[in-house]
């Protein structure tokens, strides 16, 4: 006997090619995922577009039964989408298929990323119509209602097309990768990069940059810095908004739960960075479930990182430098651990490459996959230092100082004002 499943309630929506096919597809696929069941699905509702969309969409949603976590099911749905054709485009545009993840258990999680229950379920009616039908008689932990007791939001009575069918598990798609981080498909997300400092006139600067994803601590950089490692914290996560890992420090699993709690208040931002151990696996798995993120670190094999994407962790950090000092390939190390979450979608866990020596390492982990590096503030500018560019521009600066009159925002303000608000020479 296992710990109970997870029950989750998931929007669907398609506005862009055969729409129908669309929805059973993805429900399918949901079906198909391991420890994952469809147990309730709803009617389908034609419903206008909101925002930059054009196409008329269609609606529905699905109740499952989930062995995942809240993030390895949001990672489930979003290879699902890439799998059935949906690419970035403009916000609130068409799109071939949509999966949002409503509810998931009582669980409520502010921040980034992952927000639960969705903060639109109350107020669209194209969500919450079809959500009642498949779970009205789960709560929603901030309303304190059951969605079927939730008032529908006033508007025009919406069509009723049909009903999406049950998926018929004789026939569910064969159990194969939903997409190859290895080769991943044009336009995915690119590597994030996190600063691993604890300086904040560092963050400022790469921040001011717009280059910054997040932060990455650790104790021993908190205490480089000699000040108040809470306070630090709070000011980092004010400036990049973004991930910013803080680290436990306790050695057993009531420790590093408690720390994690209490880190985790501090900003919505804070990530809970734990050591690779069994009491830090066991400390994981109780947070992860309570809807707070954990950087597993100190991973230095694959079995290790698979652990921990099992306890539930939001990133692992192998150690790539640390690695290569006592003579093992730490690069082989993230191209391994990503080919091996490649099959396992649904765990969510991103590959954080530490340890970054060099400008060499940051082409390698990017080569290999890793959905994140962190380095300090020395690497990253290393990054844009090349003998060609400084080389280049000196010439170019030197060419320029030859043109008269060379002043470019006098020469264009004065070429604005001859043409005046049309455009047209006066």
């Amino acid at each position: 006997m296992g710990p109970r499943p997870h029950v989750a309630v998931i929007g669907l929506g398609s506005s862009l090619g055969d729409r129908r096919a669309a929805l059973q597809l993805a429900v399918q696929a949901l079906d198909a995922l391991p420890g994952t069941r469809v147990t309730a699905t709803s009617r389908i509702y034609l419903t206008r577009p909101m925002g930059a969309a054009r196409g008329v969409f269609l609606n529905a949603a699905v109740r499952v039964s989930t062995r995942c976590s809240a993030r390895g099911l949001l990672a489930a749905c979003k290879a699902i989408e890439w799998r059935l054709g949906r690419r970035p485009a403009v916000p609130w545009g068409d799109r071939a298929i949509d999966l949002d993840l409503l509810l998931f258990d009582d669980r409520v999680r502010p921040g980034p990323g992952l927000t639960l229950p969705h903060p639109g379920l109350p107020s669209r009616r194209f969500a919450l119509l079809p959500a009642q039908e498949v779970a009205a008689d789960l709560w929603h932990p901030l309303l304190g209602l059951p969605l079927g007791a939730l008032a529908v939001p006033p508007g025009s009575p919406p069509r009723i097309v049909g009903v999406l069918p049950r998926p018929d598990r004789c026939l569910a798609p064969a159990r194969t990768p939903l997409y190859d981080r290895r080769h991943p498909p044009i336009g995915s997300p690119a590597m994030k990069l996190f600063l691993d400092t604890a300086n904040i006139d560092e963050i400022r600067e790469a921040h001011s940059w717009g280059i910054i994803d997040g932060v990455t601590t650790n104790p021993s950089l908190i205490a480089r810095e000699g000040r108040d490692f809470i306070d630090a914290i709070a000011e980092i996560c004010d400036i990049v908004q973004g991930p910013v890992s803080a680290e436990t420090v306790s050695p057993d699993t009531e420790g590093i739960v408690r720390e994690g709690r209490l880190l985790a208040q501090v900003s919505e931002h804070v990530v809970v960075k734990i050591p690779l151990t069994w009491a830090g696996l066991a400390a994981t798995r109780v947070l992860a479930d309570e809807g707070i993120d954990c950087n597993v670190t100190l991973c230095f094999s694959v079995n290790q990182a698979l652990l921990a994407a099992k306890a539930g962790a939001a990133y692992i950090s192998p150690f790539v430098g640390r690695l290569d000092d006592v003579g093992e390939d730490g690069t082989q190390l993230i191209e391994q651990i990503v080919g091996v979450y490649a099959y396992y979608p649904e765990l969510g866990t991103e590959v954080l490459a530490a340890s970054i020596r060099h400008p060499m390492h940051i082409t390698q982990v990017a080569l290999a996959g890793a959905d994140v590096a962190t380095l300090p503030f020395k690497v990253l500018n290393q990054l844009i230092s090349h003998p060609l560019t400084d080389k280049g521009l000196a010439a170019f600066m030197k060419d320029w100082s030859t043109v008269p009159d060379n002043d470019i925002t006098a020469r264009v303000t004065r070429w604005l004002g001859d043409r005046g608000p049309a455009g047209k020479r006066r």
